[in-house]
């Protein structure tokens, strides 16, 4: 069973300790994302990053199990994810065609602005569905980077 506790530290000593392996914790998962995402074996993996980290055992094998979490959480997101931006898709075509058709005006903007604007978002979203299309049919995550949400992209 773990348990979470509440620290109050007036000593920078400490409190530099902890941010410390806080960091090392963090750089751990990350880690054990990318070779898990390649397909490394969990308890090689374990054992890898208890060296190369110099964490005991609990925080490695808790290193690989978030990883391991998250790889599972991102792979039931996607079909929700694909949802999302083909309702997006089909919001950005609809307003594209009423500007086109003169149903619909721009107030602020010039007209061949906002077609522009709403093209390129077409665009961007239209990628979008495609990187999440061959994320659901590979099965599999690219390896992640530093900057969260973009650890999905398949570029």
């Amino acid at each position: 069973m773990k348990r979470t506790i509440q620290l109050v530290m007036d000593e920078s000593e400490e409190l530099t300790a902890l941010k410390t392996l806080t960091r090392v914790f963090c750089s751990a998962v990350h880690h054990a994302f990318n070779h898990l995402v390649e397909g490394t074996n969990p308890k090689e993996l374990i054992k890898r990053i208890n060296s190369k980290f110099y964490l005991n055992k609990r925080y490695a094998e808790d290193a690989v199990l978030q990883a391991q979490s998250m790889i599972s959480s991102q792979k039931a997101l996607v079909p929700l994810r694909i949802e999302e931006v083909q309702s997006k898709i089909s919001k950005t075509e609809e307003k594209l065609e009423a500007y086109q058709t003169g149903k619909k005006r721009p107030k602020k903007a010039p007209l061949a602005l906002c077609l522009a604007g709403l093209e390129a978002r077409l665009t961007k979203l239209r990628k979008k569905k495609k990187n999440f299309l061959n994320i659901k049919k590979m099965g599999r995550f690219q390896r992640s980077s530093s900057e969260g949400e973009k650890i999905l992209w398949l570029d």
